[in-house]
């Protein structure tokens, strides 16, 4: 029978000792590894949101720098090129996508009613007649239901009396407090003009897809007259039954090439009658008193994404661009 000596056994001893010291060490350098490798993913991603950031950044202040030294943005043909999704910058691995939207071109929810109170029934036909059009462009989807107008109507007022619109066969009839504490939880009729258009998600009735139907013709800011040079080809048709989907087409074409800078102008227009343009001429203007704009500034790098939303007003007199609204999203 062969003997272990007592030093054999001091010996393999150690050299489990060194094994398991091995082994602890493996596992040491492996977690630290792992460790490392999570801080610079993590580094990585911080540096690649802050680049994004940084160009979204930078794209906006492409946009004020554009409307404080332009007078009518969709007008220039410099610079309209800024109206549409496909106006990219690219700046080294970033890319940048600018949009400018001219407010003024658009229907303001804020001016529904009248300064005395009273029902606006020129813009509250046009707002319907809007509805027909977005209804009819996207036959797939649910249509918007009329009593939206009405409810808006009472959303931004500061009354608490219900509207009704008389001319109105059906959906005519808004909703306050009462109706809105029925709601589970309960909540209360906001019962004053909108900021941010993202606050008409609060209307009775108004569901995520309608609001994203409707959100690119409507804002909250500018007197109420749409600007003829701005509208999207949709507000165009909505400013009155006679302008139909291929008239609005030409109208567009025709500011392309030339903006208008009177309303006989636009009366020249094939297809625009003079009595289109006794029913729109007060609800239309040429040269805006005031301009205000919504900006959306988008930078990308590989899988990170920063995207910025303002609404910027142009200051004429102080040569300025006030920024009124800024969110990141």
């Amino acid at each position: 029978m062969t003997q272990i000596r007592p030093g054999q056994r001091q010996d393999g001893f150690i050299l489990i000792v060194v094994l398991g010291v091995v082994l602890v060490l493996c596992g040491l350098l492996f977690s630290f590894s792992q460790t490392t490798r999570t801080s610079l993913a993590k580094a990585d991603g911080f540096y690649r949101t802050e680049q994004a950031w940084n160009a979204a950044w930078g794209g906006l202040q492409i946009a004020v720098a554009t409307i404080r030294d332009v007078n009518a943005v969709c007008a220039d043909p410099q610079s309209a090129k800024l109206t549409t999704s496909e106006n990219t910058f690219t700046i080294g691995d970033v890319n940048c996508t600018v949009v400018i939207t001219e407010e003024n071109g658009l229907l303001n929810v804020n001016r529904l009613k009248g300064a005395d109170g009273q029902l606006d029934r020129k813009h509250i036909e046009q707002f319907l007649r809007l509805i027909d059009v977005v209804n009819h462009q996207q036959k797939d989807s649910p249509p918007i239901g009329y009593g939206l107008v009405p409810a808006v109507i009472d959303w931004v007022d500061s009354d608490n009396d219900i509207t009704c619109l008389p001319f109105v066969q059906r959906d005519n009839t808004g909703a306050e407090n009462d109706d809105y504490q029925m709601d589970t939880p309960p909540r209360s009729c906001r019962n004053g003009p909108v900021d941010i258009l993202e606050d008409l998600l609060g209307v009775k009735g108004m569901t995520p897809e309608s609001f994203g139907r409707l959100r690119p013709y409507l804002t909250c800011v500018g007197d109420g007259k749409i600007d003829i040079n701005a509208a999207p080809k949709v507000v165009l048709q909505s400013l009155s039954e006679q302008i139909d989907a291929p008239l609005a087409e030409t109208i567009v074409r025709q500011r392309k090439l030339k903006p208008f800078k009177s309303l006989a102008e636009l009366g020249s227009v094939p297809g625009m009658t003079d009595n289109i343009c006794r029913d729109i001429q007060n609800l239309i203007t040429i040269n805006p008193a005031e301009r205000f704009y919504r900006v959306r500034s988008q930078g990308n790098i590989q899988e990170h994404r920063c995207t910025m939303e303002a609404e910027l007003q142009r200051n004429t007199q102080a040569g300025t661009v006030d920024i009124l609204q800024y969110r990141e999203l």
